[in-house]
């Protein structure tokens, strides 16, 4: 479950431009960079990753020439709406006033729990309204923080800032309701299962190999090693890394293929940027881009 949210499922923040840089050599390419056309309209489609180091930028040139010229920018949430990712937490991470997660849990696992917010000196009667699957995703966040990886400076943050500087738009692919819902359909037992799981891969030696491997693909443009990332995971056959790859990526893929399509269509010069795990594999974006009939070439 440790690249869920790095790479595949985006809790947005209010974004904020990355330090500028001095003068230097030409930034290398990140991620992973797509042309997609319908013969009249071009746009590019960009792999990020949902947090940030401030070595990460500046991003390479050719990205930066189309996010400073991009009338549009489609994300898979907008980091500045704020008010709709507070409303889509209330409904779908937390419990109605009064109960605590201690009273859903059995006993081992919720001292485990607590065992993991206090070694990552959180509060825990500051978490005690959430679900198990939100204390998974905030504890997983704690991880990539001790690896010193940040929020403020998440990718998908940078480019909307970059975007909007020059009066550029931000839409959303999906929105936080839509990405919250998913984890609502798990039952109680499943929540359970997942945040079982996740607290097993953050007391593994594992984890950190994991973060430093994906993060050190993407700083490099590396599509062998997303790939290969992918497929550790499926080889995983836990239920937190199960769900991750048939709901958090395969399911949400064909919509995010849509929106994309769909902007392409109405507006040229736009930018795409989703989670590069999204960009990966035979049923990725991409794929399904091509199989619309839309031309779809890989820039690095």
């Amino acid at each position: 479950m440790s690249l869920t949210w790095l790479s595949c499922f985006n809790f947005a923040l209010p974004a904020r431009a990355a330090p500028a840089a001095d003068a230097a050599p030409a930034a290398p390419p990140r991620g992973a960079l797509f042309e997609v056309s319908d013969g009249r309209h071009r746009l590019l489609l960009f792999g990020t990753i949902h947090v940030g180091a401030a070595d990460f930028y500046p991003l390479e040139p050719r990205l930066q020439q189309a996010l400073a010229g991009a009338p549009v920018l489609a994300l898979e949430l907008d980091p500045d709406n704020a008010g709709a990712l507070q409303s889509a937490l209330q409904r779908h991470a937390l419990y109605p006033a009064g109960q605590r997660f201690q009273d859903h849990l059995d006993p081992a696992l919720a001292q485990r729990t607590l065992a993991a917010l206090q070694r990552y000196g959180l509060s825990p009667e500051g978490m005690q309204a959430m679900r198990p699957w939100m204390l998974a995703m905030v504890l997983t966040v704690q991880e990539y923080l001790h690896h010193g990886y940040r929020t403020d400076l998440a990718v998908d943050s940078h480019l909307a800032a970059a975007v909007r500087a020059h009066g550029g738009k931000v839409i959303e692919l999906e929105g936080a309701e839509r990405q919250m819902s998913l984890f609502a359909h798990l039952s109680q037992a499943q929540q359970a299962r997942f945040l079982a799981d996740t607290l097993q891969e953050l007391e593994g030696a594992g984890l950190s190999r994991k973060l430093d491997t994906l993060v050190d693909a993407w700083r490099h443009a590396d599509s062998p090693g997303f790939k290969a990332a992918l497929d550790e995971m499926r080889q995983d056959d836990s239920f937190a890394t199960r769900f991750t790859l048939t709901t958090l990526l395969q399911q949400r893929n064909p919509g995010l293929a849509t929106g994309v399509a769909d902007l392409l269509h109405r507006q040229d010069g736009a930018v795409a940027g989703i989670g590069i795990l999204h960009l990966t594999g035979p049923d990725s974006v991409p794929e399904l881009l091509a199989r619309r009939g839309l031309t779809v070439r890989q820039l690095y």
